[in-house]
């Protein structure tokens, strides 16, 4: 990919390319089901052709796969970033961090949560955010060993009141700004602490 610290020119277009792959298929999903969604008019907004859809996907699932991996790549990116700080701090930032994200991919988004398309449950969100909690919380007791069932039961709680708030916010539009959005969701984190 890089010589001589340069990206190579073939990397360049294979990303551009897939930008705008992944830019039309976003574009299809508002309108219609992922089962709806033919490969021909596909490559046919993206400007492109099947043979070039299929040199970098295997079909269209394969695409939505890559589109949520990386999602889920850059919030947990999110998160890793604001857990050296401490907790109090570590929590707003990763809030500040993720509705922002959010609210600048706002496309992605209202597509992802799509209650018409069933592939990305707001279970995934959960599940994956309950990970990262039980992670801290097990770091926090200074235990390498398994969550107990209360630190199980708290991580899911603050998981799904967590990615509730936002399924609404995203449901409702996004008219709320993404820091008025993280202003909310850390004062019930707080009413939680006390």
């Amino acid at each position: 990919m890089f010589r001589n610290g340069v990206v190579n020119v073939a990397d360049r277009r294979s990303i551009r390319t897939k930008t705008g792959i992944k830019q039309a298929f976003l574009t299809l999903l508002n309108n219609k089901t992922i089962s709806k969604i033919t490969i021909s008019e596909l490559t046919e907004l993206a400007d492109i052709g099947r043979g070039t859809f299929y040199l970098h996907y295997q079909d269209i699932y394969d695409l939505y796969s890559e589109v949520e991996q990386e999602m889920f790549t850059q919030l947990n990116r999110f998160y890793d970033e604001s857990f050296p700080l401490n907790e109090r701090r570590g929590v707003v930032h990763f809030i500040n961090k993720m509705t922002d994200y959010i609210y600048h991919n706002k496309t992605l988004f209202n597509v992802l949560i799509n209650p018409e398309d069933t592939l990305l449950t707001p279970e995934k969100f959960k599940q994956a955010f309950k990970a990262k909690i039980l992670q801290e919380m097990i770091k926090e007791d200074h235990y390498p060993n398994q969550p107990t069932i209360l630190e199980e039961t708290e991580s899911m709680f603050i998981a799904s009141g967590v990615f509730g708030v936002i399924e609404d916010w995203i449901i409702r539009g996004m008219v709320e700004e993404p820091t008025g959005m993280s202003l909310r969701i850390e004062q019930l984190l707080l009413k939680l602490e006390t």
